[in-house]
C-alpha cells in the first residue's frame, strides 16, 4: 500500500520571513558593491533616503553605517522559535514547583501552566500529552516559527518529556492581561465589566476572527483550543486589544489527524474540513472544553477548520451576551436536579423573535442601550451561521473576517456619532 505524499514544510507569509529576505537581498547588495567598486549614478548627489539605506563604496563610514542599520534590522526581528531541553525548562520553573503556577491551583491538583523567564523573555508554560514523535517536533517548529501577527501571543519554544509522553509549550507571558471569560464574567463583582461598549467588543471581535484567518489560511494549520479563556485582552488604549493563546499547540502536539488517501488515490481527510492533517490516531479521545466543541469532535471526529469556526462562533455570541457557553443551575436541591441553559439555544430564541425586542432583551445588560440594535443582531445572525450544526453550513474565515472587520467599521462610525461632547461645559451656579 501506498501511502501519502509528504507535504513540503509551507513557510508562513509573515512580515520576518519578509524582512530576512530584504535583509539577505541588501547585504548581497553591499558586497556586490564593494566587490566591484561599483559607484551609484546617485552617489554623487545628496540622497533623500535616509542614511542607513545608502551605500558609500570608497569611505569606512558608509560600511559602518551599513553595519549598524543591519543589526537594528537583525534585533528588531522576532526571534524564531527554540527547541528547548527538559533541563532548561525545568530549571526555569523550579522544577515546575507551586510558587510558579500560573494559575493557582488547589495542593492536591496538577497544573498544566507555569510562568518563569526564558532567555530574557517572560515565558507562560504549558504542557500537554505528546501524540507524534518527538524528533518531528523541530520540523513543525521550525515552520510555525515563522508565523508571527499581532493578534497572536508569540510561541517561544518547546521541549519533551524525558519519556517522550509530553510535550512543554513556551508562550510570551503578555503584560497586564486577562482572559475574555474573566473581564466578561467576573464571579466576585457580575454587574460590572470594563467591556462596557459595544466599539470595545467589536475590536476584540475583529481582532480574533483576524487571528484566526491567519492560523487557517496563512499558517495552514488549525488552532482547536479557541475559547473565551484562550483570548488574552491587553492594551493600554482607549480600546482593548486580543491575542489568542496555544498558537501552534494542536499542531505541535499531534492532535490533527493525520492525511490519508482514497480509494482513487486521491488525498482525502478524516475530517469535515480542509486544512492540514497531522499525525493522530484514529479512535482516540478528543479533548476540549465544554461549550465550544463542535458537535463532530463531540461525536469522536478530528479537529478541522470548521471545528475552530464552531468556537469562534461561541466566543462571538459570549461578545454579544455576556454569557457563558452552558450554565447549570440546580433546579431541586433534595434530588440534585440541574437545569442546563445553552447560550446558543438562547440566541437562536432572540434572534427568531424579530422586531429588536428580544435581541434587546438577550444582549449583555451591562451594555445598557450604548449598542445599535441592528449590529447586535447582524453579529448574533453572523455567530449563529459559524455554530450550524452541519459542519459544510459553516462559513471559512475569510468570510467570517471580512464580515466582523465591516461590523467593526461601523462600529466605529456609530461611537462617533454617539460620543458625549468633552469641550461643552456647564455652569449651574448663581450669576
Amino acid at each position: 500500500m501506498v501511502g501519502p505524499k509528504p507535504k513540503p514544510n509551507r513557510m508562513c507569509k509573515s512580515k520576518s520571513a519578509v524582512a530576512t529576505t530584504a535583509s539577505s537581498s541588501s547585504m548581497a547588495a553591499a558586497a556586490s558593491s564593494t566587490t566591484r567598486n561599483h559607484r551609484s549614478p546617485r552617489a554623487t548627489s545628496t540622497s533623500s533616503y535616509p542614511a542607513a539605506y545608502s551605500f558609500s563604496t570608497s569611505s569606512s563610514t558608509g560600511n559602518s553605517s551599513s553595519a549598524a542599520s543591519l543589526a537594528a534590522l537583525r534585533d528588531s526581528l522576532p526571534e524564531l522559535p527554540l527547541l528547548f531541553t527538559f533541563h532548561d525548562l525545568a530549571a526555569a520553573t523550579a522544577n515546575f514547583s507551586s510558587s510558579h503556577r500560573l494559575v493557582p491551583a488547589a495542593p492536591s491538583s496538577s497544573s498544566n501552566s507555569f510562568r518563569c523567564a526564558l532567555r530574557g523573555h517572560q515565558a507562560a508554560v504549558f504542557r500537554r500529552p505528546l501524540r507524534r514523535d518527538a524528533r518531528e517536533v523541530a520540523a513543525r517548529l521550525a515552520v510555525l516559527g515563522h508565523c508571527h501577527h499581532a493578534a497572536i501571543a508569540r510561541l517561544l519554544g518547546a521541549a519533551a518529556s524525558p519519556d517522550r509522553t509530553t510535550l512543554f509549550l513556551a508562550y510570551e507571558l503578555v503584560p497586564d492581561a486577562a482572559p475574555l471569560s474573566a473581564l466578561l464574567r467576573n464571579p466576585k463583582n457580575p454587574s460590572f465589566t470594563p467591556l462596557a461598549t459595544w466599539h470595545s467588543r467589536l475590536q476584540l471581535a475583529a481582532d480574533v476572527c483576524d487571528a484566526l484567518y491567519y492560523v487557517h489560511l496563512q499558517a495552514d494549520t488549525i488552532h482547536n483550543r479557541l475559547s473565551a479563556s484562550s483570548v488574552l485582552v491587553c492594551g493600554d488604549g482607549p480600546l482593548p486589544r486580543a491575542k489568542i493563546a496555544h498558537f501552534g499547540a494542536a499542531d505541535l502536539a499531534g492532535e490533527l489527524p493525520v492525511e490519508q488517501k482514497d480509494e482513487g488515490g486521491e488525498e482525502s481527510s478524516s475530517g469535515s474540513a480542509g486544512g492540514p492533517r497531522r499525525s493522530g490516531s484514529r479512535g482516540r479521545r478528543i479533548e476540549g472544553t465544554r461549550g465550544y466543541m463542535a458537535p463532530e469532535l463531540v461525536a469522536g471526529g478530528p479537529p478541522s477548520r470548521r471545528s475552530d469556526v464552531f468556537a469562534l462562533g461561541v466566543v462571538l455570541l459570549e461578545l454579544v451576551s455576556g454569557q457563558e457557553p452552558v450554565r447549570y443551575e440546580m433546579v431541586n436541591r433534595g434530588t440534585g436536579e440541574y437545569e442546563r441553559t445553552s447560550l446558543i439555544e438562547t440566541a437562536e430564541a432572540a434572534a427568531a423573535e424579530g422586531g429588536g425586542e428580544g435581541m434587546r432583551r438577550w444582549v449583555d445588560r451591562r451594555l445598557r442601550d450604548s449598542f445599535p440594535v441592528d449590529a447586535a443582531e447582524a453579529l448574533t445572525t453572523l455567530a449563529l451561521r459559524c455554530v450550524s450544526k452541519d459542519p459544510l453550513a459553516r462559513p471559512d474565515m475569510s468570510w467570517v473576517a471580512a464580515k466582523v472587520s465591516k461590523l467593526f467599521l461601523e462600529a466605529q462610525e456609530w461611537a462617533a456619532k454617539f460620543r458625549i461632547p468633552t469641550d461643552i461645559s456647564i455652569s449651574i451656579a448663581p450669576r
